[in-house]
């Protein structure tokens, strides 16, 4: 059971050192509807990548504290510092969306 918490904070922390680093432009079709279209440029980029560097250090504290020999639940201060990355996470992948630009469906 901690093969996936232990991909999923691989896979964040490899995607969001990337996209910070390299910051490349691509684009990413609509979840709901495949029509639309989105455009990411350097800014956004950077933006999904702090986001996913946050999740990531979101999986850290939840492996520490969950796998760890002596399971304890995480103090107040780490359960507050825990809702701020939350919030930060949420924050920096809303906002590479809305930098991100909309365009038309690729034509095929």
């Amino acid at each position: 059971m901690r093969a996936f918490p232990v991909t999923m904070f691989v896979l964040c922390l490899l995607g969001g050192l990337y996209l910070l680093a390299v910051a490349p432009e691509f684009t990413l079709p609509g979840r709901g509807n495949p029509t639309h279209w989105h455009q990411f440029g350097p800014s956004a980029a950077r933006a999904l990548g702090g986001g996913l560097l946050t999740i990531a250090a979101l999986a850290m504290i939840l492996l520490r504290h969950h796998y760890a020999a002596p399971r304890r639940p995480p103090s107040p201060a780490m359960q507050k510092i825990y809702f701020v990355l939350i919030l930060l996470a949420l924050g920096l992948i809303s906002l590479a969306f809305n930098l991100a630009e909309p365009l038309p469906p690729p034509p095929g």
